[in-house]
């Protein structure tokens, strides 16, 4: 017995060393690929949140710049529409102006008070000679062809104070009775301050670059790793190493131009990378150690039980040997005092074993009279699949569909438990609405609708059936015209609503006030009065009040001639 209990301890322990193996694999490879998919998804989620991040920086530098162009024709027109200045330029000679410098050099002021980029305000006569000049920086008039809107510069450097500047010239006409007077010309020499600032916070990282370029692709403001030849993408673009935003600001004729390596947009992700693989070491670190721990203090001791409970059929007397001080052995402790228990109470186990089995017997009498009742519906079902192979093989598939049609039918209506779902309800009624079909040759039929949510609702069984069934018999049977019973079933998550309507006779109104006090007869007294009327429609009313209670909501609407409406309303999940 004892090499017999060895063997089987032995054997145990090399399947469960197998299985134990061959888990900790599975196990290794599903943390390996969920590592591998988790890195992908960071990628491309981390890829797709930084390229529309830096849309949506990029969009918002442009419209801070577009609002920078809009400001600097706000302060234009300020100048060019000042009395003052037309006053100014229109003076016939050097006396004039002098006695009208301090009012225009009021204006320059409060221009640079509201713009701190403003530089300067230089104005000169019709011939482009020089004329005013206030400011702290002053350049040589740039080469442009004015216009009547603003005219922008390109990049312009001041040797003496060591910084970017740009123009916006404009000429000034004065208005006369047959047209406009050229007077001269205002430029507005800005520093790049204020571009400079947009530029910086649109950097969106310190590997891309940003820049406002002008209509040659010099760079007037730049952020970030600039190249040169970036100056030369006008639209936007995305290759294997960079994405590319580049698009004009309003009239200036100016790009903003934002160029951001890939890589650069990874970085998030790299760094999530290196902790996955981290965080994947240590996991399989510690479940090596946890599934060693797990099979010497666990797995062992349990299969030497196992292995011991496999033996103890042949040897009811032996015990298993305790070896270890733990909640193992204070379960191999507890085996051996229960197997005492055991066999102390045989005696008692016996008797009621004896018991028992006088009950079983009288219960197996039981279910063989229900068995019997059970060989005639069972013969019919098979039957009718006789019936249905049969015309199958003689090419009759409207009788192989009728009759597969009432088989199924009548299996549901004597198989199966007492509640079905809203699907397998509906499923039969469309093998009835096949056998309604065939009966009166396509003259009635039923037409059956139901919402998704309420497919795996339970309700009685031949809760609609019996319902469609009557509206077909006696609303449509002598129908002359074509007739239709129409079963819509929708709900929410506490409540069903199933309909059931026909536009057959109906009844006359004696009849639905007798039907209405049948109904309430019941659920006062629980009875049905047997008057002979409505007997199918009350005994589906019967079984609703017997399932759901007062919870469920039953009325019927009928005119002669008009058809009649049932309207159930039951509760999810019975009472």
């Amino acid at each position: 017995m004892f090499q017999y209990i060895t063997d089987k301890i032995r054997g145990r322990r090399k399947r469960l060393l197998h299985d134990y193996i061959a888990i900790f694999i599975i196990m290794g490879m599903v943390l390996l690929l969920s590592f591998l998919i988790i890195g992908y998804i960071a990628n491309s989620t981390t890829m797709e949140q930084s390229r529309n991040s830096s849309r949506v920086i990029y969009k918002q530098a442009r419209e801070q710049l577009e609002q920078v162009e809009e400001d600097l024709q706000n302060m234009y027109m300020n100048v060019v529409k000042n009395d003052s200045v037309l006053a100014f330029l229109e003076a016939a000679d050097s006396y004039e102006r002098w006695e009208m410098l301090e009012s225009v050099q009021g204006m320059v002021g409060m221009n640079r008070r509201i713009n701190r980029n403003l530089e300067n305000i230089i104005f000169y006569d019709e011939d482009g000679n020089l004329i005013f000049a206030l400011g702290n920086v002053f350049l040589d008039k740039p080469e442009l062809e004015l216009n009547e809107m603003l005219n922008f510069s390109g990049r312009m450097w001041d040797e003496a104070t060591k910084q970017a500047c740009f123009e916006v010239g404009l000429p000034i006409y004065k208005e006369e009775t047959d047209g406009y007077t050229l007077l001269g010309s205002a430029y507005l020499l800005f520093n790049v301050g204020n571009l400079q600032e947009i530029m910086d916070r649109a950097l969106l990282n310190r590997d891309s670059a940003i820049a406002i370029v002008d209509g040659n692709g010099r760079a007037i403001v730049k952020a970030g790793q600039w190249e040169d030849y970036y100056g030369d993408f006008e639209t936007a673009l995305e290759d294997k190493k960079r994405l590319v935003y580049a698009d004009y600001i309003g009239t200036t004729g100016w790009r903003i131009v934002n160029v951001i390596p890939k890589k650069a947009l990874l970085t998030g992700a790299e760094q999530m990378r290196n902790i996955t693989y981290v965080t994947f070491l240590a996991v399989v670190s510690m479940m090596i150690f946890l599934c060693a721990m797990l099979y010497k203090r666990i797995i062992y001791p349990i299969s030497r039980q196992t292995a011991f409970m496999a033996g103890f059929t042949e040897d009811t007397h032996q015990r298993i040997e305790v070896l270890e001080e733990n909640e193992i052995g204070e379960m191999a402790h507890k085996m051996n005092q229960m197997l005492d228990d055991i066999e102390k109470l045989n005696g008692e186990i016996i008797e009621s074993n004896r018991k028992y089995l006088e009950m079983e017997y009288a219960k197996k009498q039981t279910e063989m009279i229900a068995y019997r009742s059970q060989i005639n519906p069972h013969f019919l079902y098979n039957t009718f699949n006789c019936i249905r192979g049969m015309a199958l093989y003689h090419g009759e598939k409207e009788i192989a569909e009728l009759t597969m049609a009432l088989s199924s039918f009548f299996r549901y209506s004597v198989q199966g438990e007492e509640t079905v779902t809203v699907r397998e309800a509906l499923e039969n009624l469309q093998r009835y609405a096949r056998i309604i079909q065939y009966r009166f040759n396509g003259k009635h039929r039923v037409e059956v609708e139901a919402s998704r949510e309420v497919y795996l609702v339970k309700i009685p069984k031949m809760l609609l059936q019996p319902l469609v069934e009557n509206a077909v018999l006696h609303g449509l049977e002598t129908k002359v015209d074509g007739g239709v019973v129409h079963v819509a079933v929708s709900g929410t998550e506490q409540k069903i609503v199933a309909v059931v309507k026909d536009n057959g006779q109906g009844f006359p109104k004696e009849t639905l006030v007798q039907l209405r006090q049948a109904m309430e007869c019941y659920d006062r007294e629980g009875t049905i009065p047997d008057d002979g009327h409505g007997i199918g429609f009350l005994n589906v009313y019967r079984r609703l009040r017997l399932f759901y209670g007062t919870a469920a909501e039953f009325t019927v609407e009928s005119r002669a001639g008009e058809g009649t409406e049932i309207t159930m309303v039951l509760p999810v999940g019975g009472r």
